[in-house]
């Protein structure tokens, strides 16, 4: 007994200590605030402020400077989230994750988001003369200066990444990978295809997909080809996405209130990114000053400059255009040579390039990439390409247009009058952004920035096109003058909630757009007549009154009472009775969001199957849908195809939904319909790349929080429709920000979990419980208050 309690307090002993080296050892890795450092690079000594949450405040003797010293500070709060960026977007996570990444990474092979950066940077980043590209450059040399002398963060050491420098491509990849979550149509339109060819225009008129009325009279049949292809292709791009370790763009709110209806007489602006909740968070802040530049920004990780910020002139926001700039083409392979397709009354050679993707600890994968003029054929994503009739190829704008995103940003973050706004907003290209704008002069602005392509009047861009014929060619691009914008409007605001904008040239251009809900209850908000100041901002950042979802939840209700079935009288009066609110106390979104997740999935996996149904699910359009299907009670979606035989009705769908409903709520909560509140099933967890292999999630996730608000409302917790009872946010505001151009320091910012990328870091998590409590905290411009309340880091040149 005595030599087993030895052995036993050995290996407490042995744990503890190799514990307590393990802690010595993390501690080594936090990031530094304080002290001096000597770095190869540098021309002159910066000093870097870091206050209480963690954000850096430069100042520097001039602009080189300053963004190498950025460069540092940002890679020491957020390396791992520049390597797996720069990874994803360039094909190459499989090299350091094993052969379960090889999906994504023949996805974004064969896209060429690779091929883009490195023609990118050779065209705008081989100099070093203008003054972007001296920014840009400096920038990385600070970030391959803490690669040479700055501790490795953990994750490098325990997946087994060796630090690489960062070269001009990287930043483009950043730049390229920005627009993937914008393009919905990679996601939505091969489903609508397959809804078009296998069930016909029926089922499409219960889906909101916004097509000319003669281009849904295509009539159905169910080719082999087409059939064979499509759920294999859903199924493969839904895959590609689901596996990457960085997060993507999906929605947004921003607007601008013109000075005549603040207090402070100067605009006010307030914005929320929406992006898939992740840690780190996507935004690191940073302010920086030098001679004749004062700027407080928004950056995105790799990017020199940033998307969001204000100088002392002027400052924007940003949300997504949501326009439609990918589509899908059939193209029509020569019989006698599979290196040809068919374009018009000609077989034009495809285009061929190899990529090598190497795979941690197996063999490297060789894919082939064959391009027509339209993009790239995307079945070598699956399968290589055999000689076949009829394949697909991709066309996306931001891999055909020049891009001078770069120029854009730092255009916008230097502009010192309007008409350099104007300019920059007017050079953008991919993705299409909505930008918000103010400045100290009262001007306020609107503009949908991209390059809208022109299309044909018969095309509708939701489904496949011809790539053989010729007749659905691209026209051309609209000229900026055409796009959606507003200045200095007369109803004193400009706002954003990527829905519809105005026309293009007499036309509604078309596009992933959301519902009405969010955008509704913002112009609803801000049309009252009321001074407006940054806190009466807030309440309509936090508003989680939605108007859209309790029509969709009266229209279940009758279908309830109309049975007549006690059982279900009392889900049907909360139902019925709702206001559209989604506090955490509420019960009617409990019901509502697991009848609506009980309907939509009994009416359609059955026709969609599992691939399609996850893919149209994560785009707008079912949010545009729901209130059509279900106020359709004779919709074809109601039948289920699964039971020959028997024909379904709304009544069967609705009444098995809701007795599901009732199921999992009793089992969660008890009988007690009291106890059936949102914020007990509503919940948000920011999850880290890490937590992939278990325990390591409770030790790098930040969360979980009960929160309020859901999909659409104006403070998006989106979710997620789930038939577990649960609802994750999954993704939401990656930022708030309000600024007040008549008061701009002390602008207003939350993020979700933290400043700092680094486990060890007291910034890792230390704003997470205020951003789901809906507080703010200041974006410190003020010298003098920013050094009362900081640590210095003095960065030295090295001698």
């Amino acid at each position: 007994m005595k030599i087993l309690k030895r052995i036993l307090f050995g290996l407490v002993a042995l744990v503890l200590a190799s514990g307590l080296v393990l802690y010595v050892y993390l501690q080594t890795t936090k990031p530094v605030y304080t002290g001096e450092l000597s770095l190869r690079g540098l021309s002159d000594t910066v000093s870097v402020r870091f206050d209480n949450y963690g954000v850096p405040h430069i100042y520097a003797q001039n602009a080189t400077d300053a963004y190498f010293a950025l460069g540092y500070v940002h890679a020491q709060d957020r390396l791992f989230q520049m390597e797996m960026l720069r990874r994803s977007a360039g094909g190459r996570l499989s090299e350091v994750l094993g052969k379960d990444l090889l999906p994504t990474d023949k996805l974004f092979r064969t896209m060429g988001l690779s091929v883009f950066a490195r023609e990118h940077a050779q065209k705008f980043l081989s100099a070093d003369t203008a003054d972007f590209q001296k920014a840009a450059h400096a920038y990385q040399k600070g970030i391959n200066e803490f690669i040479r002398t700055g501790k490795t963060p953990i994750e490098f050491s325990i997946i087994g990444i060796p630090k690489t420098e960062f070269r001009g491509e990287d930043i483009y990849l950043a730049l390229a990978f920005m627009g993937i979550g914008f393009a919905e149509g990679m996601k939505a339109d091969p489903v609508l295809e397959k809804i078009k060819v296998q069930y016909g225009e029926a089922y499409l008129k219960d889906l909101a997909v916004q097509t000319p009325a003669d281009a849904v009279k295509i009539k159905s049949f169910q080719g082999p080809v087409k059939k064979q292809h499509m759920d294999p292709l859903i199924a493969a791009i839904g895959n590609a996405l689901s596996k990457i370790p960085v997060p993507l763009w999906s929605g947004s709110n921003g607007w601008v209130i013109s000075g005549s209806r603040t207090k402070s007489g100067f605009p006010i602006l307030a914005n929320d990114t929406h992006m898939q909740f992740i840690q780190p968070a996507v935004w690191y802040e940073a302010h920086m000053e030098y001679p004749g530049f004062r700027f407080y920004g928004h950056y995105l990780a790799g990017a020199p400059f940033a998307f969001l910020g204000n100088n002392d002139f002027c400052g924007w926001g940003l949300t997504m255009f949501e326009n439609d700039d990918s589509d899908f083409f059939y193209e029509t392979i020569n019989p006698d040579n599979a290196s040809q397709v068919k374009f018009k009354d000609t077989w034009e050679p495809l285009t061929t390039r190899e990529e090598v993707i190497k795979v941690k600890d197996g063999q490297d994968v060789t894919l082939t990439v064959n391009s027509t003029r339209h993009g790239p054929i995307i079945n070598g994503i699956m399968e290589d390409l055999v000689s076949t009739t009829s394949v697909i190829s991709m066309y996306w704008e931001a891999m055909h247009e020049v891009s001078e995103t770069l120029q854009t940003s730092y255009l916008l973050n230097h502009a010192a009058s309007f008409e350099e706004v104007h300019k920059a907003a007017s050079n953008h290209g991919s993705p299409g952004l909505n930008v918000m704008y103010g400045d100290v002069n009262g001007n306020i602005a609107w503009w949908a920035i991209a390059k809208l392509l022109v299309r044909p009047p018969h095309v509708n861009s939701k489904f496949f096109l011809d790539g053989a014929s010729g007749k659905d060619e691209y026209l051309g691009l609209y000229d900026f003058s055409k796009n959606p914008q507003a200045i200095n409007p007369p109803w004193g605001f400009v706002y954003s909630a990527n829905n519809q904008p105005d026309s293009v040239d007499g036309v509604l251009y078309p596009g992933y757009y959301y519902p009405r809900s969010r955008a509704g209850r913002i112009f609803e908000l801000l049309s009252e007549n009321k001074v407006w100041t940054p806190e009466e901002i807030k309440k309509v950042n936090l508003d989680v009154v939605s108007h859209m979802h309790p029509v969709i939840a009266k229209q279940m209700a009758s279908v309830l009472k109309a049975t007549g079935n006690v059982d279900y009288l009392e889900m049907a009066r909360i139902l019925d009775n709702w206001d559209g609110n989604h506090l955490v106390s509420d019960i009617a979104p409990s019901i509502y969001y697991n009848m609506l997740s009980q309907t939509i999935n009994f009416a359609m996996l059955d026709e969609l199957g599992g691939p399609a149904f996850k893919a149209i699910m994560s785009t707008a359009i079912p949010k545009n849908s729901y209130d059509i299907l279900i106020g359709n009670d004779s919709s074809p979606w109601w039948d289920d195809i699964s039971t020959p035989g028997r024909k379904e009705t709304r009544t069967d769908i609705i009444l098995k939904a809701a007795n599901q409903t009732k199921k999992l709520l009793t089992t969660i909560f008890g009988s007690d319909t009291k106890q059936w509140q949102w914020g007990k099933i509503h919940s948000l967890t920011s999850p880290h790349p890490m937590a992939a292999v278990k325990p390591l999630d409770k030790i790098f996730n930040v969360g979980p929080f009960s929160v309020p608000g859901a999909g659409e409302t104006i403070n998006s917790l989106n979710l997620e429709l789930d038939t577990t009872g649960y609802f994750q946010a999954t993704v939401g505001p990656a930022l708030r920000k309000i600024t007040d151009f008549g008061d701009l320091e002390n602008g207003q910012t939350i993020s979700p979990t933290g400043q700092s990328g680094n486990l060890m870091s007291a910034h890792y998590d230390d704003q997470a419980a205020m951003f789901v409590n809906g507080k703010f905290r200041k974006m410190m411009m003020n010298k003098k208050e920013i050094g009362f309340s900081s640590r210095k880091l003095l960065l030295k040149p090295q001698e």
